[in-house]
């Protein structure tokens, strides 16, 4: 079944940026922390991080012209209640680089260029996913974004050109060389603009380090805010 689309009429020159959710209750989240914290917690962890990132990506819209997606793991859950600030688009079956590689191509059809994000990346910034939509907009030539984690994989890609699915799949993902192998396999494939390194928040270790990138922050979003009250409050007994 085919990734569907609601609400969205594109400009001509209007890139996309999808950010990748899954839904409590319907699918298991953040099962590393969960196994710590419990399922609650790390449910409305996954949530609050969420609520920052689709603020970050409104924020980008009114500055720049792109347009937010939620890339919804279930396809039941494309009208909850969770995913209603953004049009939605299901992610497709398989494992992490078929959902990837299905969401880049299907919005590369309807957009010039697209960007694919996370929702455990809390403190990325507006200027970060401007930067990377300004290098690809009004380019004839292949050009792709990239955005590493620390802990080896990466939180941010995008591009103006399709790729092969099975570059997408011969990807190890959730490896330390995770972003390697993929800067290996794009390379030839055009040029590349390198954004920040930032932290996710997979483990309870990450999460002091994702806080301290959120109190940094000059202007943070309200969301934004409120998911670093949600991290001092959480990780002040227990780490």
């Amino acid at each position: 079944m085919p990734p569907v689309i609601e609400n969205e009429s594109p400009q001509p020159s209007q890139g996309a940026i999808a950010l990748f959710v899954k839904t409590p209750g319907l699918s298991p989240v953040k099962t590393r922390l969960a196994a710590t914290l419990g399922t609650e917690v790390a449910e409305a962890l996954h949530l609050t991080a969420a609520q920052s990132v689709t603020s970050v990506i409104a924020d980008a819209c009114q500055r720049f012209p792109l347009q937010g997606y939620y890339a919804v793991a279930e396809v039941g859950a494309l009208d909850h209640s969770h995913w209603q600030a953004l049009p939605t688009v299901w992610q497709g079956e398989g494992g992490l680089g078929e959902r990837m590689g299905l969401i880049y191509e299907k919005l590369l059809q309807r957009h010039p260029y697209v960007l694919l994000v996370g929702a455990d990346i809390p403190q990325m910034t507006v200027l970060q996913l401007c930067d990377c939509a300004r290098w690809l907009c009004g380019i004839d030539f292949p050009r792709f974004a990239f955005g590493p984690s620390l802990d080896g994989g990466f939180w941010l890609f995008g591009g103006n050109r399709p790729l092969p699915q099975a570059l997408w799949t011969q990807i190890i993902y959730s490896q330390s060389d995770t972003a390697e192998q993929f800067l290996n396999a794009i390379t030839h494939l055009g040029d590349i603009f390198h954004t920040d390194s930032l932290q996710d928040a997979d483990e309870l270790i990450d999460l002091v380090r994702v806080m301290t990138s959120l109190e940094a922050l000059l202007s943070p979003t309200p969301e934004q805010q409120n998911m670093m009250h949600f991290l001092k409050e959480l990780t002040s007994p227990n780490l």
